[in-house]
């Protein structure tokens, strides 16, 4: 998700500066919010609640292999966009974090390339004012949990938590859940794969050849599919798109590389929503949601 650009698109439709840029500050410990139900399955992962402010946010430095499920919520205007990725071997967070304001600042494919050969992106929840939850499946490792929405703060290095998976099987009990079929939303190279209606738990799954994510955004009454292509056709050849179909911020998965899932929960009103991309094709440069990556779905709350 290009943070610069949704900053500019969205500021002037969405109450409160939702997506403007935090203050620079260290994060500094932050209590543990009232726990988010989520889920209803014999499985039983790891949950851990991380809360964001302006300041950062907190997380655990320590798992088990198997399911865990990050629970996130945000008191932050900009909302928060925490992903999970596990550095290849031999490439420094430093290399990372300076690739990942490449692609989402000024320089989105040589950028969006680079962050793939960094980084392997596990996904991760994008919330704007509902808390969201997403569970993922990690193995023995180093991880960097790190709050997109950062990308631009002189302090983003320290912002971003280190997390290690100890050594082991997972436990039996500790595998992800599972989702209806009729609850996927799969992510091809240029569409979605999805219901026309959503309820409950989502799993999002990425079959397409690079990253790539899946955001819903709540749209005013009567949008259609032409108001969202005149939109994103106009974002994307850099031209003011004039009307705003968008009534809300994003939330949902973020980047996930390809052949990655995640199990999706969120507390969203029911109604219309976009389900939507800001992430570019890294083989022509245009934003996916341009070329048709857009869909319009119920969610019933």
């Amino acid at each position: 998700m290009n943070r610069h650009l949704l900053t500019t698109v969205l500021a002037g439709s969405l109450a409160g500066s939702l997506l403007s840029p935090a203050p620079a500050a260290h994060a500094a410990p932050i209590p543990t919010p009232v726990p988010l139900t989520i889920g209803h399955s014999s499985a039983a992962p790891q949950e851990v609640d991380i809360s964001v402010t302006s300041e950062g946010f907190t997380a655990p430095f320590v798992l088990r292999p198997g399911a865990v499920t990050f629970r996130v919520r945000s008191t932050d205007p900009a909302g928060a966009w925490i992903g999970l990725v596990r550095l290849r071997p031999g490439v420094r967070l430093e290399t990372y974090l300076a690739d990942l304001r490449r692609a989402m600042g000024d320089d989105p494919v040589a950028g969006g390339r680079a962050v793939a050969r960094d980084a392997e992106m596990l996904g991760g929840s994008a919330v704007a004012h509902a808390p969201a939850a997403v569970t993922l499946n990690v193995t023995p490792g180093t991880y960097h949990l790190v709050d997109f929405r950062d990308v631009e703060l002189p302090d983003l290095a320290d912002r971003v938590r280190r997390v290690t998976v100890l050594p082991g099987r997972p436990a039996p009990s500790s595998r992800p859940p599972a989702a209806d079929p009729a609850s996927h939303i799969t992510l091809r190279d240029g569409r979605f794969d999805a219901p026309d209606v959503l309820s409950g738990a989502v799993r999002v799954v990425n079959r397409s050849r690079q990253n790539n994510e899946a955001m819903l955004m709540p749209v005013r009454p009567g949008t259609t599919l032409a108001d969202l292509d005149a939109f994103f056709e106009a974002v994307d050849a850099g031209r003011d798109p004039g009307g705003w179909p968008f009534t809300g911020g994003p939330t949902g998965v973020v980047p996930l590389s390809p052949g990655r899932s995640a199990f999706l929960e969120a507390e969203l009103p029911s109604g219309a929503y976009a389900l939507v991309t800001w992430v570019r094709d890294l083989d022509s440069g245009r934003m996916f949601a341009a070329r048709g990556m857009r869909d319009l779905v119920t969610v019933q709350g």
